[in-house]
């Protein structure tokens, strides 16, 4: 590729995450990722199938997933976490509301976040004979996901708050291309989270980093009661 062609790449679409690094800022299984990533085999009565990848890779591993994969599998994370979806399911959901909207990648433009939720649900309900209401929790699941996710002015995600526990919690982390060659920094500065647990894995106390970073105090403890250490889940 050439130098120009490179130029011309968007930074969100470089990849500059392994799978490792993006399992746990979205609090995975690294195995989960990896099947969303690459597909897997599964058994049927004809013989063994492969079901393909949910989200393609912008490049090879190492470092293999881009901002907007990190981005397109925290969707994927919300509809997992909150209600077990069949990932053949959501990919013939996802296929649907590509073609409607007329865009490859759904999950990472402002559409799916208007009428692409809608189609979603509303085409994710008719593959599994979803009720009504199971359709009203799926939309609203939905749409507090898309709640970490902000935008530029032409509609793409430009920043992620990755959560842990519950999608309304506090946006205590953001991953942007732009800041910090795209590692998670705490909201509202430019210092990457891994010099914070570092500094707290030498003994540095919360009120000293909180201090050091003028931030609230809480806001530290939080971020390493929920973050520091924790396997992905």
């Amino acid at each position: 590729m050439s130098n120009a062609a490179k130029d011309m790449i968007d930074p969100r679409d470089v990849p500059n995450y392994t799978l490792g690094e993006a399992a746990h800022w979205l609090g995975l299984v690294p195995n989960t990722l990896r099947v969303w990533l690459r597909g897997q085999d599964y058994p049927t009565k004809g013989g063994t199938r492969r079901a393909k990848p949910v989200v393609h890779a912008a490049g090879a591993s190492p470092l293999g997933l881009s901002f907007w994969n990190l981005v397109e599998c925290s969707v994927l994370f919300t509809m997992r976490k909150q209600h077990q979806v069949s990932l053949q399911k959501v990919r013939r959901a996802l296929d649907y509301v590509a073609r409607e909207l007329g865009v490859k990648r759904p999950l990472i433009e402002q559409e799916f976040s208007t009428d692409g939720i809608g189609l979603f649900v509303e085409h994710y309900g008719k593959l599994i004979d979803a009720s009504k209401l199971g359709q009203t929790a799926m939309r609203e699941v939905l749409q507090a996901g898309l709640t970490r996710i902000e935008r530029d002015e032409a509609g793409l995600a430009a920043r992620l708050f990755p959560w842990r526990f519950d999608p309304h919690e506090p946006r205590l982390i953001a991953v942007d291309a732009r800041v910090a060659f795209g590692q998670p920094v705490l909201s509202n500065t430019r210092v990457p989270v891994e010099t914070i647990f570092d500094r707290f894995r030498a003994g540095d106390k919360i009120e000293s980093l909180a201090a050091d970073y003028r931030v609230d105090q809480a806001t530290v403890e939080d971020l390493v009661r929920k973050w520091f250490g924790s396997a992905a889940a």
